[in-house]
């Protein structure tokens, strides 16, 4: 990670200016604290991810390890405060660990010292008064943050977790600033081994990139929408990426309902839908998947004299993962050949996460391949084999002839994240209100979901409030299983079908 924006202001930003000041601390200089796990990445993804809103990399300051000191990021955040005129929004970053000491919140650097606590870290009543005397349209501070052990030192004051009373009393007074942060005092900020990436701030970069629609109102992503977003998809990716309960709570903090605007996507979507590809405002909503069912006595592992499961248990999921450590590593190792070959990558351009956990992840610069085995919670004797491609960046990859030559019959079901919460009941009215002889309907007594059958398509089309999935009997191509998208909202959109907006705004 290099230092961008030798100069706040460049010349060629005359007029509206948006920065980015980044913050990263993996590592620090003394064992003041331990380090914010992926920190650089999600530092990266951020600029990505901002810049098609007008946060150039001539006009970002990013600060990492030994570059951010105390001297370094005060007078960074000062003069970039200064220069801000009315127009201009600062979106600063900062991904490391707080405390509150002697009342007030603090915030460490590099060369914070346990033993020098006052001239060595950051006072957040310092932070909020260079935001109060900012000329700035809108600041957005994202703190990445939370409860650690600090090492070393001899405290005669007190040394508590960051005081959230303090963060609502100042943004709430604010005039022009709002604060997200990863969680609340006494949790931790849990990570993503298969995502390469703190999981609340993989979530920010999804709503801050577009890709969580729902999270928009508008064309605009407002401080509700985000927090809400936030809310929700943090806790869901926690339950599906641990295998005990965590608890990571995103807070909000800032004047009224939060209702402000925090960036316009009006201008970003009309070019993506203007970029040629039908898929191209779809990408981030978009998985292909397998889900296989075996034996837990298939596994490589498995040998005489072990016993079968009786329940799913975290021991017994361990137990599994182990038994199947061979078979995951062989399956990424083979993979991970396959996509080099097909695609020429370089060693830098795909990383490879075998954790023996029983899951496995190959990050590429257009998608992340994924695979895992866990027991069936309702028969603990089986297992069941997960694969995937998701966290997709590029549709064209999908479609060439590289990705069909290593994933041709890999997939039988493509997924999509619906924009917005359908209404299932109201949409099986309006089927049946059609009666398109096209489309066949079934549905629980409950209308939590419907399935579909659609003339011309062998795949079943199943749809829930939030997601639309389309599995087909066996492994398809690829290229027909995202085709499949297209041929169901035509035949939605046609002169005698039906109107399914939540599907036509994805």
């Amino acid at each position: 990670m290099v230092q961008y924006g030798s100069s706040v202001r460049s010349l060629s930003s005359l007029f509206e200016v948006n920065i980015a000041i980044l913050v990263l601390l993996e590592n620090y200089a003394s064992p003041f604290s331990d380090g914010v796990v992926f920190a650089k990445k999600n530092g990266t993804k951020l600029l990505e991810a901002l810049a098609p809103h007008g946060f150039s990399l001539e006009d970002s300051i990013v600060l990492a390890d030994e570059q951010a000191t105390k001297a370094a990021v005060e007078s960074k955040i000062r003069r970039a405060m200064k220069s801000c005129l009315d127009d201009d929004i600062v979106f600063l970053y900062y991904a490391g660990h707080s405390f509150s000491w002697k009342s007030r919140n603090r915030l460490t650097v590099y060369d914070s010292n346990p033993v020098d606590v006052e001239n060595t870290t950051i006072s957040m009543q310092w932070l909020h008064q260079q935001f109060a005397d900012s000329d700035c349209k809108k600041i957005v501070f994202l703190l990445d943050t939370g409860e650690k052990p600090l090492a070393g030192g001899s405290f005669p004051d007190p040394i508590g977790v960051w005081d959230e009373d303090e963060l609502r009393s100042c943004f709430e007074s604010s005039k022009n600033g709002v604060c997200f942060s990863s969680c609340k005092p006494e949790e931790v900020s849990h990570v993503s081994r298969k995502w390469q990436s703190g999981i609340w701030m993989y979530h920010v970069v999804e709503a801050l990139d577009g890709r969580a629609t729902a999270a928009l109102s508008n064309n605009f992503l407002k401080a509700d929408g985000l927090q809400s977003h936030l809310s929700q998809s943090v806790a869901r990716t926690l339950l599906t990426t641990y295998s005990s309960k965590k608890r990571q709570s995103p807070t909000f903090f800032g004047a009224g309902s939060g209702a402000n605007e925090l960036l316009d996507f009006g201008s970003v979507l009309a070019s993506r839908k203007d970029s040629g590809s039908p898929f191209a405002v779809l990408i981030g909503s978009v998985s292909l998947w397998s889900r296989k069912v075996s034996s837990v006595k298939s596994l490589a592992g498995f040998k005489k004299g072990h016993s079968i499961p009786d329940r799913a248990s975290v021991s017994s999921h361990a137990f599994v993962a182990q038994l199947a450590s061979e078979q995951v590593s062989e399956d990424l190792k083979q993979v991970f050949q396959s996509l080099k070959a097909a695609f020429k990558l370089k060693r830098a351009d795909a990383q490879v996460s075998d954790e023996g956990d029983g899951t496995g992840t190959i990050i590429t610069p257009y998608f992340n391949y994924s695979v895992s085995v866990h027991l069936v919670p309702e028969d603990p004797t089986m297992v069941v084999w997960s694969r995937s491609v998701d966290s997709i960046k590029d549709a064209k990859p999908l479609f060439s002839g590289a990705f069909a030559s290593v994933f041709q019959k890999s997939f039988d079901t493509v997924e999509f994240d619906l924009a917005t919460d359908l209404d299932v009941s109201a949409f099986i009215d309006a089927v049946e209100t059609a009666d398109d002889e096209r489309i066949g309907i079934e549905y629980d007594p409950e209308s939590s979901y419907c399935l579909l059958s659609i003339a011309g398509i062998e795949g079943k089309v199943r749809i829930t409030s939030k997601m639309m999935t389309i599995e087909y009997p066996k492994s398809q191509s690829p290229q027909l299983l995202l085709s499949s998208f297209l041929a169901i909202r035509t035949a939605f959109l046609g002169p005698q079908g039906i109107d399914l907006v939540a599907i036509d705004q994805l």
